[in-house]
């Protein structure tokens, strides 16, 4: 229980201080060090003969120094419709990066996930492996990542369960610069736990920014999860459509 109430309040005081979305660069060409920051918040609340709030937030912190970066990424997904809790999703991720080459990459990273609706209480991970560039154009990165780790679960179906495996995941990304404010962006990541061939899973997230003046742009997000094996009682797949103010700085 006291798990519980310390990731729910670490992500309601993350929400709380961030806000709206957010983002800044900084660098200094003597040190080659860089601090990227994007934030983003949606709020929709409904009243009379539907009673509906839903709340989306995600944010992409990321320090880089010399051929090192460190990510911290974060996101959540809140809804009730009619007092009913129709959405409750909670992600965190802690990245780290050392770059060999302009193409070639070691990597390790964490991972936390919580999606009660969705069967599962708890999902941590561990990895470390390595990735590459195939493009890094100012326009266009496409990048790939191969890492093996060690994966833990608590699943709350119709029989609760705990599970630990040797995990392998395989993630893709590709982002089209617009402008320098205005991107579209897609993420693929498949998860094996390679205990069992029949249990693999899949999260997709598309992303398109765009201007509206100089301050203000809009951001329309889809995000896909897929649960080959999903938990006794629930469906494979979770679809989640959101929209946001941001603000440029």
């Amino acid at each position: 229980m006291k798990k519980n109430t310390f990731s729910h309040w670490f992500f309601v005081f993350v929400v709380l201080f961030m806000g709206v979305e957010l983002r800044a660069e900084e660098s200094e060409s003597q040190s080659q060090k860089s601090y990227t920051s994007s934030t983003s918040f949606s709020f929709l609340m409904t009243s009379g003969n539907t009673k509906k709030l839903t709340v989306g937030f995600d944010t992409d912190q990321s320090l880089r120094f010399d051929k090192n970066l460190f990510q911290i990424k974060g996101s959540v997904i809140y809804g009730r419709s009619d007092g009913v809790k129709n959405a409750e999703f909670y992600f965190g991720h802690l990245k780290y990066k050392r770059e060999l080459s302009s193409k070639v990459f070691l990597l390790g990273f964490g991972r936390y996930e919580k999606n009660v609706l969705a069967g599962y209480n708890h999902r941590y991970s561990f990895s470390s492996g390595a990735g590459y560039n195939w493009i890094t154009k100012t326009k266009i990165t496409a990048t790939s990542e191969v890492s093996l780790g060690w994966s833990h679960e608590s699943n709350i179906g119709q029989v609760a369960t705990i599970l630990s495996f040797l995990s392998l995941l395989v993630a893709s990304s590709v982002k089209v610069t617009i402008s320098p404010k205005s991107h579209i962006s897609c993420q693929e990541l498949f998860s094996f736990n390679l205990k069992d061939s029949k249990d693999f899973r899949i999260s997709s997230f598309i992303s398109i920014t765009a201007d509206i003046s100089k301050l203000f742009a809009l951001k329309f997000s889809y995000k896909l999860f897929y649960n080959h094996k999903s938990i006794p009682g629930f469906q494979k797949i979770d679809h989640y459509f959101l929209s946001s103010l941001v603000v440029n700085l």
